[in-house]
């Protein structure tokens, strides 16, 4: 940890923790208020892992499940296959990243050591981009069953296998400029967990960001959405013979398209104001403290919101979790039985001594 002056500190960094470092000003006239405003947005958090944990570990069964059923076709089974990947990646970020956020709400200042402020912030980014990718592969899977179904697909262990490891290898190396850049400082003898770059490197950060990692993946599900739409709503409509299937294929991307778009919604305010306090034009005030902790909070709530978006919209995923449900209650009853007969066995057995 190393002291820095405030002048510098608001030169060169931003909290990476959703609320912004303010050693002195206007919020120490609402030091009570804060406080509350922190709780609040901690409790919010620990729901937000007790939720999530359930929807993901419910979310992956499923999946598992389906993947285990042989007569998938290929693009189900590449489907389930980039659905776990996104659950998988939901977990890690609340097994870890909600915990050290909910702790840093808690407390005043940044007491999680070194370690814990640069690989937080660093799987943050990773396991995000992760999520965003695969939902970027998933559009493209789309396209390619609705637009062209007369191409054949495989979905070999091996393919499934290359295509998720590199979408960690792409969103790693997006989160790497935090694993460099993440720095725990002390501003007026309070230590804070933060992003540091200068003038320079900021710029060049965010464009490679919005340019390179971003904006082309975005436009790429746009697109591919665009032509989905297009197939389904415009190019088919007078085709009555395959109505059953146009209706389905609908249903399946009007449900994905849902997810997406409120995985969207639900990132861009805490990116917007990351990206504003990088270049100072957030003023030091309570209205921004309370948008920034609230931006975090929706963020973060995202992976508790997904499986719950996909067990409302899909008819599949509520049968297999019933399915799942109707399975753990038939595995328990013969242990009943069990029990209920060798308690009667023994009661005759003892009668009869």
């Amino acid at each position: 940890m190393k002291p820095v002056a405030i002048n510098e500190t608001l030169l060169t960094c931003n909290n990476s923790a959703g609320a912004l470092p303010v050693p002195t000003g206007h919020l120490n006239l609402y030091s009570s208020l804060v406080t509350q405003i922190r709780y609040a947005i901690a409790l919010c958090l620990g729901l937000v892992f007790l939720l999530g944990i359930t929807g993901n570990v419910l979310m992956l069964l499923v999946l598992i499940d389906n993947l285990r059923n042989t007569s998938s076709s290929p693009i189900s089974t590449m489907t389930s296959t980039f659905m776990a990947n996104v659950t998988i990646s939901d977990m890690i970020f609340l097994l870890y990243n909600v915990p050290v956020m909910l702790l840093s709400f808690t407390f005043k200042e940044w007491k999680l050591g070194s370690a814990v402020c640069i690989s937080n912030q660093g799987t943050s980014t990773w396991t995000m981009f992760c999520s965003f990718y695969t939902m970027v592969a998933t559009s493209m899977l789309r396209y390619l069953a609705v637009v062209h179904p007369q191409w054949n697909l495989s979905s070999s262990k091996r393919q499934r296998f290359v295509l998720v490891t590199l979408m960690w290898l792409l969103s790693f190396l997006v989160s790497v400029p935090n694993w460099l850049s993440q720095e725990v400082v002390a501003i007026e003898g309070v230590t804070y967990c933060v992003f540091c770059m200068n003038k320079a490197q900021r710029f060049l950060y965010f464009i490679l960001f919005g340019s390179v990692a971003l904006l082309p993946a975005l436009l790429l599900m746009v697109g591919c959405y665009w032509e989905i739409i297009r197939s389904l709503w415009c190019y088919h409509k007078n085709m009555l013979h395959a109505q059953s299937r146009i209706h389905k294929n609908r249903k399946v991307t009007v449900n994905i398209t849902i997810v997406v778009v409120v995985f969207v919604v639900m990132w861009i305010p805490y990116w917007v104001l990351t990206c504003l306090s990088a270049f100072h034009k957030l003023p030091q005030r309570l209205i921004v403290f309370v948008m920034s902790s609230l931006s975090t909070l929706l963020a973060y709530a995202n992976c508790c919101v997904s499986p719950l978006l996909y067990f409302v919209l899909s008819d599949q995923f509520r049968m297999g979790l019933w399915k799942l449900l109707k399975g753990q209650q038939r595995n328990s009853r013969p242990r009943q039985m069990y029990w209920i007969k060798t308690a009667s066995t023994q009661t005759k057995n003892t009668a009869a001594s």
